[in-house]
């Protein structure tokens, strides 16, 4: 585990729980020759610089179209977290999309996020360029920016950042994965404070895969409560497809 894959403090660094995600899809993936369609991960642990993650699979059913497969990640034998998925592809002609993309600027006219001071400076979020069409990210002290919306509606553009990583690198399930574990990137907002979280959970479902060079992020906080933040993101390509929509349950983190 290496900084450009971590978030928190510069001193207390830990796994992105998106990094642990797209990880695992991408195992998945590669182990049963099927596509992600559905998947959900439980975080127990962090895993910190210098630790090595191991990812075993286990296809647990293998249909003639499905799969029902688990992960789980380790560090010196203890789980870190474990990941549930079902994975195939079925050619039927039916297709349709009800869930429509919020009617935005293009990230060329949206404002970029501003890092915060006391980060590292390797991390990841300076590996992944946003831009925010909608409200703010964070918070007003974390370089959100913006205005705190009061519908805990938030929307931003996602890449890799090619003033980083250079230019070339795709979209691909594994990004998608790390972007949708920025659900609490807008409880801030939502609170008109200096918030996130820590993720319980990530579930993701992928609608269809559609190349894109940019990702619209359309998050909204559902509710805060009990020390407990719980929200969603739908993931859309440029042209408004639904690429894929997440859930997630965190622990509320107050910064202010």
């Amino acid at each position: 585990m290496v900084p450009p894959i971590a978030v928190g403090p510069a001193d207390r660094l830990f796994m992105f729980g998106g990094v642990g995600l797209g990880a695992s899809l991408t195992a998945l993936e590669q182990v049963t020759g099927r596509p992600v369609v559905w998947a959900t991960a439980q975080y127990e642990s962090y895993a910190r610089p210098g630790e090595t993650v191991i990812f075993r699979v286990d296809e647990r059913v293998r249909g003639n179209q499905v799969s029902q497969a688990r992960v789980s990640a380790t560090t010196d034998g203890r789980e870190v977290l474990n990941v549930s998925a079902a994975l195939g592809q079925r050619d039927l002609p039916e297709r349709g999309q009800w869930t429509l993309a919020p009617r935005v600027p293009p990230p060329e006219d949206c404002r970029p996020r501003q890092l915060w001071e006391g980060r590292h400076p390797d991390d990841i979020h300076g590996r992944i360029e946003f831009r925010i069409a909608r409200g703010a990210m964070h918070g007003p002290r974390r370089g959100g920016g913006g205005q705190s919306p009061e519908d805990g509606h938030v929307v931003m553009w996602a890449r890799p950042n090619p003033d980083v990583l250079g230019p070339g690198h795709m979209i691909d399930t594994a990004f998608v994965a790390v972007v949708a574990d920025y659900v609490p990137s807008g409880v801030g907002p939502a609170l008109g404070r200096d918030a996130g979280g820590n993720s319980l959970d990530n579930s993701i479902r992928f609608h269809r895969r559609v190349e894109t060079d940019w990702l619209l992020c359309d998050v909204q906080i559902h509710g805060v409560a009990n020390g407990f933040a719980h929200g969603r993101m739908h993931i859309f390509a440029q042209t408004g497809e639904l690429i894929a929509t997440a859930s997630q349950s965190l622990i509320l983190r107050l910064w202010d």
